[in-house]
């Protein structure tokens, strides 16, 4: 019996459970190791789950109400080794990416944050980039290991330098120089 593509809809903190290959048709995903995440994932953005080819406790979950269209897995079964392997490869480098950006100090660790999403969820108007509510303060204060409180004077901090705009939502003023500002660390994403 042949299976055939579908959908599903996962609403905020579900995850993806069933193997296979998955493609985000709506709403965002964070991709984690643990308890570290590793990346986001937007419309038209692939997960893969499988069980026994990828690390157990690899996981995606639902940052709000998201709708994923499951493969046939029919179609998805060519090349399925080949797909997984290099899968594994881009789960080291952002393990490594993780690390490395342990490393920094606080206020970059918190710029390096702020532009891994704009790069990840980010949505760009007039040359600057929207960042839509995947995280709460909290999250992205675990995130760089540091207080909701530290978080919230650098948010003051970035606001009097005009790097973000004076508003609840993060919005990263001049995305141009933020990138700018991501290549001195030296963590670039593809």
């Amino acid at each position: 019996m042949r299976s055939i593509d579908a959908t599903m809809t996962l609403q905020q903190g579900e995850e993806l459970k069933e193997n296979g290959e998955y493609i985000v048709l709506s709403g965002h995903l964070t991709c984690c190791i643990g308890d570290q995440l590793l990346c986001f994932l937007r419309k038209s953005e692939r997960a893969i789950v499988h069980n026994h080819l990828l690390p157990e406790k690899l996981r995606y979950q639902a940052c709000d109400t998201v709708k994923v269209l499951k493969l046939d897995s029919h179609t998805t079964n060519r090349r399925i080794e080949y797909r997984y392997r290099a899968f594994e490869r881009e789960l080291v480098d952002m393990m490594v990416q993780r690390m490395e950006m342990l490393l920094l100090r606080k206020k970059e660790r918190l710029v390096y944050a702020l532009s891994k999403l704009g790069n990840e969820v980010g949505i760009l108007e007039g040359g600057d980039c929207h960042i839509p509510n995947v995280w709460s303060q909290a999250e992205l204060a675990s995130y760089i290991n540091c207080t909701r409180e530290y978080l919230l004077n650098q948010k003051k901090a970035l606001k009097k330098e005009g790097l973000i705009l004076d508003n609840r939502h993060w919005v990263l003023l001049d995305w141009n120089q933020w990138t700018k500002e991501e290549e001195k660390y030296h963590l670039i994403y593809d």
